[in-house]
């Protein structure tokens, strides 16, 4: 059975795909950060399923998560835990918000691969899914593609950070772990743009059927899901 950890299960798309991977009997860690959330799930969950209690905010969820999974290899991780910003005007976000947005979006992630590296290293073809976002791309924002969508300060550049600590790690752990960078599409969340269109279980299935093709390669971009390639 091989083992999957996925951040932010909370709702949206990553409740949609723990709920899916245990369905599909993989052993699956879930994490989240509200107490209440994961006393409840922790009560409803199957023998595959586990829930992890951590803020990837603070350096604190590393030992949580290193406590949880002890020396057990980990297969999948997918880093799904997000949050949104508030304004794509400067007179109207503080640095604050930029660094809350970078410390989850960028930060968080490193948290779980430093947490988790042994064992990636001890899983047969480890893969890292980052769940990462069209408007993390600085090309695209460079040539106006997203110029009507008033996506906050915030956002953009936690997800452009995110991309560039993917490379960070690609050379590091060149063929030892697959890392990935993704963008899983127009999706309706608390935090979605003014054109999504697409329901996070639809989203989820997408992931699943990508990872078990096993047709992914390391992209010099972000992968759009059943689209194509977005420039970094």
């Amino acid at each position: 059975m091989k083992t999957v950890l996925i951040t932010g299960i909370n709702k949206g798309l990553g409740k949609e795909l723990f709920e899916l991977f245990i369905s599909k009997h993989y052993y699956v860690y879930g994490l989240l950060r509200n107490k209440l959330e994961a006393e409840k799930l922790k009560n409803q969950l199957p023998k595959n399923g586990k829930v992890i209690l951590a803020d990837l905010s603070s350096d604190e969820s590393m030992n949580h998560i290193q406590t949880a999974i002890g020396q057990n290899p980990v297969d999948l991780l997918v880093n799904n835990a997000g949050i949104g910003g508030r304004s794509n005007l400067i007179d109207k976000i503080e640095s604050n918000e930029i660094l809350e947005l970078f410390n989850v979006h960028c930060l968080g992630v490193f948290r779980t691969v430093k947490a988790l590296k042994t064992n990636l290293l001890n899983a047969n073809q480890p893969v890292v899914i980052n769940i990462n976002s069209r408007l993390g791309s600085i090309t695209r924002q460079s040539n106006g593609t997203y110029k009507n969508i008033p996506v906050s300060y915030s956002y953009r550049i936690g997800k452009a950070a995110q991309n560039m600590l993917t490379n960070c790690l690609r050379t590091e752990f060149k063929d030892k772990i697959k890392f990935l960078s993704i963008h899983p599409g127009k999706m309706k969340t608390d935090i979605a743009q003014v054109d999504a269109n697409v329901e996070p279980k639809i989203i989820a299935n997408r992931i699943l059927q990508y990872y078990e093709n096993k047709t992914f390669v390391e992209e010099n971009g972000i992968v759009e899901l059943e689209r194509g390639l977005i420039e970094w």
